[in-house]
């Protein structure tokens, strides 16, 4: 009895898992021949992954994200998404592109793409696709292969934006940006065209600084100390990093000609954020960098805030109107931001916090809810995910791969192992450009100011210690050296095309004599000579000029 026993239950296995299988089967077979899913973008501007509740940082219990979460437990969390340029308008190029900046021609803020890159958008809208973005752009290039759109000049304001609309023309609203961002959304979604799927791109400004919030989140964390991270009192004259020591001059807590400290808190002592200034001794360092903290932190939480609560509305819409069970949903930003860490704000470099960018993902029947993932994906692979869930076509010139096996819990044994990165000098931090990649263990960076760098993650984990002198690292180093060697054939960039120090100022005006001198066709390519001759030199010379952080303003820091 007890043998025809175990014999039933053992059929009724197999019997499961036939039917499983075949379940498996035709949920596949059926994602082949359904209607392609709507898709709905929705893109932040520096939330860091460690200030949304779902990735389990130190401030898990602080950060108000119930609606990005949501998203995550009803689909995938990937914790190792990157930027490949850590600065808004490149990212955002990469995104609307798949490529590296060195293709797209955005380096910087506010740079047009080049008019031969593809673009996801037009490919969609060209498959049939309704489209609308509405939100910070800060490109100088405009949208192109959207249906409609309403997009902020640069920035944008956090109350009252004024929008370009097609046409060129501007419009003013009144309201706190993202509650108007997502009307606008929530508008155009009711009156879409029905007999079509659509592609509805939301981008927040928040949470870039300088972190404002509607009133209606002002007490929150009031009163409270939100938990510091372990690393934001390190030492950056001790770290054995030259880029730490020169971003320092521009982006610390309490270092350099205008730190956060006197950019923020000496300027509103008699304002409302008054309130978050803890009791401190202005002559203590540590008091003052905690001050610091504290303010920053809690202005960027009640920020979050007021973005995930416009979040929930739209995804309380997709349910009202039976439209989640077949719309994608994708959370992000355009890259990750220092909060705290090593005494940093802002971002730029090929650190983590910088580096890493939120993910998460939810498409009902085809994500597994509560999943995540841990594979090494970058931005330039946002289009071809687009693209492949819409059954278009992805163009040969995009240089990233599509994440949807990965968002249906497969995983391609060629998946990548390391990532490319590169941030371009800009006047103000001439002393940080750098290129250089990431592994799933080390990251090795050139530093166009100053020595290469190398850091076990696995063994240092917050980047504290600088490796590259370290003889136990030889054999390690010369293997990320030959793995940078092949992703920069991979990525088809060109000496020239990597980032090297900023031309002096006596580079520039002998560059500009050169140009008025010579021939109109011969004028630039010798001016470039020039400067091009001049950061060889100081390359050479690995110099870390102090003041070259305020040589110029930059619209993208606080």
């Amino acid at each position: 009895m007890k043998h025809t026993m175990d014999q039933r239950s053992f059929l009724k296995t197999i019997a499961t898992g036939l039917a499983a299988l075949g379940a498996f089967v035709g949920l596949d077979a059926q994602s082949a021949t359904a209607e392609p899913p709507n898709i709905v973008f929705i893109l932040a501007d520096d939330h860091a992954p460690e200030a949304i509740s779902a990735y389990g940082s130190w401030l898990k219990d602080f950060a108000k994200t119930p609606n990005i979460d949501r998203i995550a437990s009803e689909g995938m969390l990937f914790r190792n998404v990157f930027v490949n340029n850590s600065i808004c308008s490149p990212s955002r190029a990469s995104i609307l592109t798949g490529q590296y900046s060195h293709k797209t021609g955005v380096f910087r803020l506010s740079e047009k793409i080049n008019e031969d890159c593809p673009l996801f958008p037009v490919e969609l809208q060209k498959a049939g696709y309704a489209t609308f973005v509405v939100g910070k752009w800060h490109l100088g290039s405009m949208p192109e292969g959207f249906d409609d759109f309403y997009v902020t000049k640069n920035q944008g304001k956090y109350f009252d934006p004024a929008m370009s609309v097609p046409g060129g023309k501007m419009v003013n609203l009144q309201g706190y940006a993202s509650d108007v961002y997502t009307d606008i959304a929530l508008d155009w979604l009711k009156a879409r065209p029905q007999d079509r799927p659509f592609f509805l791109a939301v981008h927040h400004k928040a949470t870039h600084s300088h972190w404002e919030y509607p009133e209606r989140w002002d007490r929150m964390l009031q009163g409270q100390k939100v938990p510091e991270p372990p690393n934001l009192y390190e030492d950056i004259a001790a770290s054995g990093s030259a880029l730490k020591q020169a971003y320092a001059q521009s982006s610390h807590m309490i270092i350099g000609q205008k730190p956060f400290f006197e950019r923020n808190l000496n300027s509103i002592e008699s304002m409302k954020d008054k309130k978050d200034l803890p009791p401190f001794d202005k002559d203590s360092e540590k008091d003052r960098i905690a001050a610091a903290y504290q303010n920053l932190i809690k202005r960027y939480l009640r920020c979050a805030a007021a973005m995930d609560e416009s979040i929930g509305r739209l995804l309380d819409y997709l349910d009202e109107e039976g439209l989640t069970k077949n719309t994608l949903v994708i959370y992000s930003a355009d890259q990750g931001y220092w909060l705290g860490q090593h005494g940093f704000y802002d971002k730029r470099l090929i650190f983590e916090e910088s580096l890493r960018m939120p993910f998460l993902a939810r498409l009902p029947g085809v994500i597994a809810p509560g999943s995540t993932d841990e594979h090494m994906c970058c931005n330039i692979d946002f289009a071809p995910t687009f693209l492949d869930f819409a059954g278009v076509p992805v163009p040969t010139a995009m240089q990233g791969r599509s994440l949807k096996p990965l968002l249906q819990g497969q995983a391609p044994a060629d998946w990548r192992k390391s990532i490319f990165y590169a941030y371009y000098v800009s006047p103000r931090f001439s002393s940080t450009s750098h290129y250089g990649l990431r592994t799933e263990r080390y990251k090795l960076l050139h530093n166009a100011g100053g020595p290469r760098e190398f850091y076990d993650l696995q063994v240092d984990p917050l980047e504290m210690a600088n490796q590259i002198d370290n003889p136990q690292y030889v054999d390690a180093i010369g293997e990320c050296e030959k793995e940078l060697q092949r992703l920069i054939r991979d990525v088809d960039i060109s000496n020239d095309q990597l980032p090297l120090p900023a031309p002096s100022m006596e580079e520039r005006r002998k560059a500009n004599q050169a140009n008025r001198q010579t021939t109109p066709a011969e004028g630039p390519k010798r001016g470039r000579e020039i400067q091009r001759e001049g950061r060889t030199r100081r390359s050479e010379r690995s110099p870390l000029r102090k003041g070259a952080a305020e040589e110029q303003k930059e619209s993208d820091l606080p």
